[in-house]
């Protein structure tokens, strides 16, 4: 009897030992990869009306082959707003994000859920504290909506630097363009559109802390890139302070609406827009 007591009390004593060396352990540990995490800036990619996958495949791919950035993960949006994320962020130089809706012709409203629940999960599953976005065409209309929406939203993460490449702030001014396409997305698209109304009467809510980057092509003779007008592609600065905008404008015959995202000079500005001190 004498004999289980001493057994017994040993066990307790080795099991208190062992339950020290685990806490010790623990609080002398090496950082993990969610404080790397926390101090990364994923950039996330939103494609514009009718894009896909390829739309800014070819863009990442130079950038990951300059060895300014890694592409770390693909985010599919369904139809029904279900999201499944690729890929990885765990310590990636400059992480980017494709994001990818499989309904192409959303409006404005329904891509901004979208992209909400996207950067709730950043923040409260992956540990991401401040992204930045580039949205080609109507992605850089959904990003700024989600910016001017939702920037006070502790939820999410603070976005740092926006890049917007021919997105038609004051519409598609092209009639022809709407016999064709049609769709909540076209509605939103139209010159005076309640989408791009709202978006300037709520200009004041575009924290004046976010860098941003206006990209337009001149293609032709018409000032425009083939479908936006220049001055549309600039309307950004209907919403933003001066002061925190940055205009490039390519005047190239390749410097078309869906031709601006294969130029490498564009590629150039938005990484030394995005990444100049990791460039140097």
């Amino acid at each position: 009897m004498q004999r289980m007591k001493q057994k017994h009390a040993i066990s307790i004593v080795v099991g208190i030992i062992l339950c020290s060396l685990l806490l010790l352990a623990f609080v002398y540990a090496e950082p993990t990869d969610s404080k790397n995490q926390r101090e990364q800036t994923p950039t996330l990619f939103i494609h514009g009306y009718k894009g896909g996958p390829r739309s800014f495949q070819t863009m990442l791919q130079r950038m990951e082959h300059n060895n300014w950035a890694e592409k770390a993960m693909v985010i599919h949006v369904a139809p029904n707003g279900d999201i499944v994320f690729g890929g990885r962020l765990a310590k990636h130089h400059n992480p980017l994000i494709q994001v990818i809706f499989a309904e192409d012709k959303a409006s404005i409203a329904q891509q901004t859920i979208w992209i909400e629940d996207i950067l709730y999960r950043l923040k409260n599953i992956y540990e991401i504290d401040q992204v930045n976005i580039v949205g080609h065409s109507m992605g850089g209309l959904t990003a700024t909506n989600t910016i001017l929406q939702d920037s006070m939203n502790k939820e999410f993460p603070h976005v740092e630097k926006l890049v917007v490449i021919a997105s038609p702030f004051k519409g598609i001014d092209k009639n022809n363009y709407f016999k064709v396409n049609k769709g909540n997305a076209a509605v939103d698209l139209r010159p005076h559109s309640q989408a791009l109304t709202n978006m300037i009467q709520r200009k004041t809510y575009f924290p004046p802390s976010i860098s941003v980057l206006a990209i337009a092509g001149v293609s032709n003779n018409y000032g425009t890139d083939g479908l936006v007008r220049l001055d549309s592609a600039m309307g950004i600065e209907a919403i933003v302070n001066e002061k925190q905008l940055k205009r490039k404008i390519f005047y190239n015959k390749r410097a078309t609406h869906s031709g601006l995202h294969e130029l490498e000079a564009v590629d150039q500005r938005i990484a030394t827009f995005l990444w100049k001190n990791t460039l140097e």
